[in-house]
């Protein structure tokens, strides 16, 4: 019942979130103890992964005590006026920050500053009540999120990936055109990088949260396997749009290339990206070739600045070497990408692809 309801109305931290403050709402009435304050609690606790929650759990626990004690103590001293708000408040977030409690300094200074209208006489058993009630909130909200409806980033993280090989490919497809000079479209172009940079940053956090919150809850070994492919993907991804990022920012005319250069460049590109598209599954031989032509002319380009260096300062790789260095980078990491995508096939397409090799 709860994964329709997570899958067609709310998400699960939504979800966790209602269920934290409604048995918070219990658990305060069952000890008739206030609710406001562990409401708060409860709320701000639940976190992306139960390792989070955990952990900023504690953090905030004693960030509160922190903002409290400051509360009761200026109240006592200044009663409710704004010197007691002011110091409180300021007070508590550089203790914090002090004690390297950042992740608490919010909700410590929101107790701090709302305690002080509702406390008239008793500032020590305020305080202690509010130890009490933060204490309930952030317990019930780390126990919700370790036992309900736990965090499971694999989906995601598969979505992301293929997604991030279809970006790499188009953004691959677009730079291929202005280097020939069959395109003119350089700002959108580099608007295309930043979101793959951002969608690639994106799916390596869920990767981080994936594997901080398997330490709490079991898998198989078969889910481990496949996590550790899927991190390496995504590392070797990072690797390939750093070459995408070169390959945009290098400067050239195309003039500099004959027809003969372009068309073999432009074929390249072509294989690359049609390899991309399909998810580094199979790498036909027919691109080895390409990759061998553009290889030779590389090292050919090399051997022209050895021979003929001019007196003054030269830049040792040209523009023309740097992209078929880049493609070249490009094309070693595809060939990992290769050997971690084929063990995901089943039997009966890599004997298909075996076949086609031979």
């Amino acid at each position: 019942m709860l994964g329709n309801i997570q899958s067609k109305l709310f998400g699960g931290r939504v979800i966790k979130t209602g269920i934290a403050v409604f048995l918070t709402v219990i658990m305060c009435n069952l000890f008739d103890i206030p609710t406001i304050f562990a409401v708060i609690a409860a709320i701000v606790t639940i976190e992306p992964t139960a390792h989070d929650s955990l952990r900023k759990g504690i953090v905030r626990f004693f960030a509160s005590s922190i903002g409290s004690a400051y509360s009761m103590t200026l109240t006592s001293f200044f009663d409710h006026s704004p010197v007691s708000y002011a110091l409180s408040a300021m007070l508590t977030i550089v203790s914090c920050q002090k004690l390297r409690l950042e992740a608490g300094t919010l909700v410590a200074t929101i107790t701090a500053v709302a305690m002080i209208p509702i406390t008239e006489t008793h500032y020590l058993e305020a305080f202690l009540t509010r130890l009490a009630t933060t204490s309930v909130g952030i317990t019930v909200s780390t126990f919700v999120n370790f036992f309900i409806l736990p965090p499971n980033y694999t989906h995601f993280i598969t979505k992301q990936m293929n997604s991030l090989f279809h970006e790499a490919a188009d953004l691959l497809e677009q730079r291929a055109k202005e280097l020939i000079g069959d395109s003119k479209g350089y700002r959108a172009t580099v608007r295309n990088f930043d979101k793959l940079t951002k969608d690639l940053n994106k799916a390596l956090t869920f990767i981080q949260y994936q594997q901080q919150d398997w330490k709490y809850h079991r898998h198989t070994k078969k889910e481990m396997r496949q996590f550790h492919r899927d991190q390496k993907k995504l590392t070797i991804l990072q690797q390939i749009t750093y070459h995408l990022g070169n390959l945009i920012h290098v400067k050239t005319a195309p003039t500099e290339w004959t027809t003969d250069e372009k068309e073999k460049l432009y074929a390249a590109f072509k294989s690359i990206i049609s390899i991309l598209r399909n998810y580094c599954r199979y790498i036909p031989f027919e691109h080895y070739q390409l990759i061998e032509q553009l290889d030779q002319q590389f090292w050919n380009i090399k051997e022209d600045l050895t021979y003929h260096k001019p007196k003054k300062y030269h830049h040792h790789f040209s523009p023309k070497s740097i992209i078929l260095f880049e493609i070249l980078s490009i094309h070693d990491m595809i060939e990992e990408l290769e050997s971690i995508c084929h063990h995901e096939l089943p039997q009966k397409s890599k004997d298909q692809i075996y076949n086609n090799k031979n």
